[in-house]
């Protein structure tokens, strides 16, 4: 039988169950499933800058994935950042307001935007405002394969205003489609957002082919990985490996909304 264990980032969870989760991580070759709870995350770095390291390490499909959170008092920057070779990236604006530079083109954008770019990209990200600005830092660097060599190619950058996203309501709440289509070195990033009502789950609990992202953006929700439930809040990480049963609800009062970002890999 194949064991397989979720880690737990969070204060809120009960202790002997951060106990159990954690333990066998060490064993795990690629990341399992894991919540990251925001409140739980140290920040380092310099004054102006402060760094969150959310995830690091090897997945089914990815050789390196990664994600980090950068906030950036008023007037600070995150420049001379150039993507790494095989590797594209995804900028999600937490909070604040950003000006996004990526080759040279600019746009200003608002908490809640998307902007992707891709290998040998030169990128700068400028809080032009008086409060501070957080943003995530998304690393996908696939597995090198005769698919990927065949398949890679010049992407251009690509930037949406959360203003500019249509919300579709539905029975349950809502959805806000942002894209959906190859990157430089990705068959396919998928992008949505959910938004449920009180009480409400997004879906029955199910499996996928592909690795999952969700990333709460505001209200509380509880995610069920394999049967077990685990609560976090706003600007928590939940990565869902292809194989873990898993389901979302909202557990809040008033209504929740998070990021899916899932993606395909040649």
């Amino acid at each position: 039988m194949k064991l397989r264990s979720l880690k737990v980032f969070s204060y809120w969870l009960p202790f002997l169950s951060f106990l159990f989760v954690t333990g066998s991580a060490h064993s795990q070759k690629n990341m399992g499933s894991a919540v990251f709870e925001w409140n739980a995350l140290k920040a380092s770095g310099k004054y102006g800058i402060q760094e969150r390291q959310v995830l690091k390490g090897a997945t089914r499909s990815l050789g390196l994935f990664q994600i980090k959170a950068y906030t950036l008092i008023g007037g600070y920057s995150l420049k001379d950042h150039v993507v790494k070779k095989g590797t594209d990236e995804l900028i999600i604006i937490k909070e604040g307001t950003a000006v996004v530079t990526v080759n040279g083109k600019s746009e200003r954008l608002w908490e809640g935007s998307v902007v992707v770019a891709s290998q040998g990209d030169a990128v700068k990200i400028l809080n032009g405002a008086k409060n501070d600005m957080t943003f995530y830092l998304f690393s996908f660097k696939p597995r090198q394969n005769e698919d990927l060599i065949k398949n890679i190619r010049k992407a251009d950058p690509f930037f949406r205003d959360w203003q500019s996203i249509e919300f579709k309501a539905n029975t349950n709440g809502g959805r806000r489609d942002i894209m959906r289509q190859p990157t430089s070195v990705l068959k396919e990033l998928e992008i949505h957002t959910t938004q449920l009502r009180e009480g409400l789950p997004s879906h029955s609990s199910h499996t996928h082919p592909d690795e999952e992202i969700i990333l709460v953006r505001f209200g509380r929700v509880e995610e069920s990985v394999n049967g077990l439930p685990y609560q976090c809040g706003p600007g928590s990480v939940i990565f869902l490996t292809n194989d873990d049963d898993h389901g979302i609800r909202n557990i809040g009062a008033g209504p929740c909304e998070y990021y899916a970002i899932r993606w395909l890999t040649y």
